[in-house]
C-alpha cells in the first residue's frame, strides 16, 4: 500500500511540471528587451516633444533595469521560492 502521509506533489506550486516551467522560463526571455524598448520609445517621445537629448537613453536604461527586476521576481515565483516555510 502506498504511503499516504505525504502527497506526491507536496511542496510544488500548481502547474510546476517540466513543460509548464519551460514555457514560463521562455516567456522570461522577452521581458527585459520589451521593457527596454518601451522605455526607449517613451524617452524618444519625450525628446521630440520637450526638446531634450537625454530621455531616450535614460528611458532605455530604466526600462532594462525594470525588466531585469521583473524577470527576477517572475523567476522566484516560478521556482516557488517566495513561499515561506
Amino acid at each position: 500500500m502506498p504511503d499516504q502521509s505525504h502527497p506526491p506533489d507536496q511542496g510544488k506550486p500548481a502547474g510546476a511540471g517540466g513543460y509548464a516551467k519551460a514555457g514560463a522560463y521562455m516567456g522570461l526571455a522577452t521581458i527585459t528587451p520589451l521593457s527596454g524598448y518601451a522605455g526607449y520609445l517613451l524617452g524618444g517621445w519625450l525628446d521630440g516633444n520637450m526638446g531634450w537629448n537625454w530621455a531616450a537613453t535614460t528611458g532605455l536604461l530604466v526600462g532594462c533595469v525594470v525588466g531585469m527586476y521583473e524577470t527576477f521576481l517572475q523567476a522566484v515565483r516560478i521556482e516557488g521560492l517566495n513561499k515561506r516555510k
